[in-house]
């Protein structure tokens, strides 16, 4: 276990930081220093950012001054979601990697494996083309999640009119909604720029098929891909 970052003795909170935090995580108890520590020491994530702490767990984040040790405040994560820019498209290598699909009791790949041409293409030379487009979730000023879409001869790809799409939640911030938020973004994105239909590929094993289908993606075809796994190809009308 790496050691915190975060020194948990000197961690204090003003009176009203202290009620600020128990109303906005709904908390049933008045020992809030108390339950913070317990909170910052099992924490999924802690980012050192400007002059903060930010840590993370179960859905919520705590916010710690680094030179006074003074937690701040508390809140259920709220990333904004906005248009991907292009000072994100240095964050794309990394969401690639981790929209990989891993199956259970399946090692790890070597992060190099994106630079395969069949995969690094998702986002070689990025916003170039038609087609190019995408959102992120920033919490904090971080961007922990995006999605995006190209006309690429890739896994997904329809034909010359079918932007195919790609979603990746870096995983600490997975299960909280983020990717459904992205997603609707893109979709009215997508609509605003005229295309009629968006599509993608998924393992059929994958756990991520139903995530698709509840928003109105449908299966079309299924095949192999270069490396042998079966997939779905699936569409959804832009309505």
């Amino acid at each position: 276990m790496k050691p915190l970052p975060i020194n948990i003795d000197k961690l204090h909170t003003t009176d009203l930081g202290a009620i600020r935090i128990k109303r906005n995580l709904n908390l049933q108890t008045d020992d809030i220093i108390p339950w913070c520590k317990a909170f910052v020491r099992t924490a999924d994530l802690i980012i050192g950012q400007g002059k903060n702490w930010y840590a993370y767990k179960n859905g919520m984040v705590i916010t710690i001054n680094m030179k006074s040790n003074t937690i701040i405040t508390a809140h259920f994560l709220k990333p904004k979601i906005r248009p991907i820019e292009l000072s994100d498209y240095a964050c794309l290598p990394e969401f690639l990697y981790q929209s990989i699909f891993i199956p259970e009791g399946v090692e790890v790949p070597p992060r190099d494996i994106i630079n395969d041409p069949q995969i690094f293409v998702y986002i070689k030379d990025f916003g170039t083309q038609a087609g190019d487009l995408g959102v992120v979730a920033e919490q904090n000023g971080q961007v922990i999640g995006a999605a995006w879409t190209r006309i690429i001869p890739a896994y997904g790809h329809i034909n010359e009119k079918t932007p195919e799409l790609a979603i990746s939640i870096l995983p600490e911030f997975r299960g909280y909604g983020i990717g459904t938020k992205l997603m609707k973004n893109l979709f009215e994105i997508l609509k605003n720029n005229g295309y009629k239909q968006t599509s993608l590929s998924v393992q059929k094993d994958n756990p991520a098929t139903k995530f698709y289908l509840k928003l109105g993606y449908k299966v079309t075809k299924e095949k192999l891909d270069h490396v042998g796994n079966r997939d779905f190809i699936m569409v959804k009308e832009l309505l």
